[in-house]
């Protein structure tokens, strides 16, 4: 499937850098009038770039034997491979184009890790069946690279030969990358050293903390709406707050959680004057 509209003067109110084309999500974005946010601009040069890619304000410009072809496949390939990864812009390109220019893809190279996980996303984001055999028994693939993404526990989709490591669903996947203020955080290791000062401290002193913090949070939150409650109302909140999980969420569990915040029953059905 060929892509057009590749050297617009302006993409997302920016304008395109001189001798440039729009490549990977930028590209697949324009080419096919996505309506979501491209959050990391990118463009590939007419000519070579020292390093093989620079920072041009919001763009970042490769180098030009990074060109892909100017197609579905070839920028879809470009994005996984060069960019990070943009579950809603892949939703939406998966919504925008027919199924079958994707199963062209994966029938073009069936055994391939870059059609493999096409295909996975594919199916996994849309909830759609491809018409296609299952994958043949060959290496799998991560479907996200994890030294680059923080990800789940391993779950191998057999039908795609790819390891599905994501941390959600296709209804709602967060994507957290590794970077460097994140490993830097982990390297400290805070729970350990949380753990060491719980440990060397009395468990009344814990107590009085949690609920001075507790008490604290529950303000901030009621501030974020302009709102200064008394402090009985804070305390409700504050237990509405601790109570809430320790059961299934249904209506009951709503009524039960709301009688706590409100402090009596007249929010609920049957004690409403109308």
């Amino acid at each position: 499937m060929q892509l057009h509209n590749l050297r617009p003067d302006f993409f997302q109110d920016e304008p395109l850098p001189e001798a440039t084309s729009l490549v990977g999500w930028s590209a697949l974005a324009c080419s096919l009038g996505i309506r979501a946010p491209v959050r990391n601009l990118a463009c590939v040069s007419e000519r070579h770039v020292r390093g093989n890619r620079r920072e041009d304000g919001p763009w970042t410009v490769f180098d030009k034997r990074y060109l892909p072809e100017d197609t579905l496949e070839g920028h879809l390939n470009f994005a996984l491979k060069h960019e990070n990864i943009d579950l809603l812009i892949l939703k939406r390109v998966f919504e925008a184009v027919p199924s079958q220019s994707i199963e062209d893809t994966v029938k073009a190279t069936p055994t391939g890790a870059f059609s493999r996980r096409i295909w996975f996303f594919f199916e996994t984001l849309t909830g759609n069946t491809l018409a296609l055999d299952d994958a043949q028994s060959v290496t799998a693939v991560p479907a996200l690279d994890p030294k680059l993404y923080f990800t789940g526990r391993e779950k191998l989709s057999q039908r795609h030969r790819v390891c599905d490591n994501l941390l959600g669903t296709g209804a709602l996947c967060p994507v957290i990358r590794r970077t460097e203020k994140l490993e830097k955080l982990i390297a400290l290791d805070l729970a350990s050293k949380a753990q060491a000062t719980i440990g060397k401290t009395g468990s009344n002193v814990v107590a009085r903390a949690a609920s001075f913090l507790l008490l604290a949070d529950s303000r901030a939150s009621f501030e974020i709406e302009g709102e200064r409650p008394p402090v009985n109302r804070l305390e409700r909140w504050g237990r509405a707050v601790l109570e809430a999980g320790k059961r299934p969420l249904n209506q009951t569990e709503i009524y039960r959680l709301h009688r706590i915040l409100i402090g009596d029953d007249r929010l609920t059905p049957g004690h409403l004057d109308f």
